[in-house]
Order: structure tokens, then C-alpha cells, then sequence
């Protein structure tokens, strides 16, 4: 009976997580300046190179200048440090949504 309950709790989490994840990354955009200069800078970047979405969407080879590498590197590392903010903003949810959990059912 446990298991099962566990696990209809885990399929619940797993069905709302694409929501939710959409919506923290969202409310970044409004409210962390850093992350949201970051995101302009990937539109540009995008914009300026259009290879990359080849390359993160896999499509066939590329052979790149030294400009295009460097493009692709500067875009590649703020992805990155966008994803680890985001990680982070998922992180501090899971902390704020257990205490009001353990709040709402009297051990806080």
C-alpha cells in the first residue's frame, strides 16, 4: 500500500514538473536581472550565428571559423550558467515546498 501510494505521489510530481519548471524559469526572466541579460544574450548569439541551433539540435556536420567557434563557446558557457540558475531556482522550490508541507501538517 505504501509503495503504491509513493508512487502514484511520484507520477503526480513527474506530470506537473514540465509546468513548473516552465514557470520558474519564467518568473527568472522577470525577476534576476543576470538571467535575464544572459537569455538576451543567447537570442543574439542565435541570431548572429544560426548554426548553433543546428548543432544543439544535431543536424549534420559543421565546420566552424575561429569567430563561429569562439560565438559558440561564449554561448555554450552561458547556457550553462543559465541551467546551474535555473537548478538552483528548482533547488530553492523543493525547500520552500517541503516546509510548507511540514508546516501544513503540524511538525513545523
Amino acid at each position: 500500500m505504501k509503495d503504491e501510494v509513493f508512487s502514484g505521489m511520484v507520477a503526480q510530481l513527474e506530470d506537473g514538473f514540465q509546468e513548473m519548471d516552465s514557470d520558474l524559469t519564467t518568473a527568472l526572466l522577470d525577476t534576476d536581472e543576470e538571467y535575464a541579460v544572459m537569455h538576451k544574450r543567447t537570442m543574439e548569439l542565435e541570431e548572429e550565428f544560426p548554426f548553433i541551433e543546428s548543432i544543439m539540435e544535431g543536424e549534420g556536420a559543421v565546420s566552424l571559423t575561429a569567430e563561429q567557434h569562439a560565438g559558440l563557446v561564449e554561448y555554450l558557457r552561458i547556457v550553462n550558467e543559465m541551467e546551474n540558475r535555473e537548478r538552483l531556482n528548482l533547488y530553492y522550490a523543493g525547500h520552500r515546498d517541503c516546509f510548507v508541507y511540514l508546516k501544513k501538517i503540524g511538525l513545523m
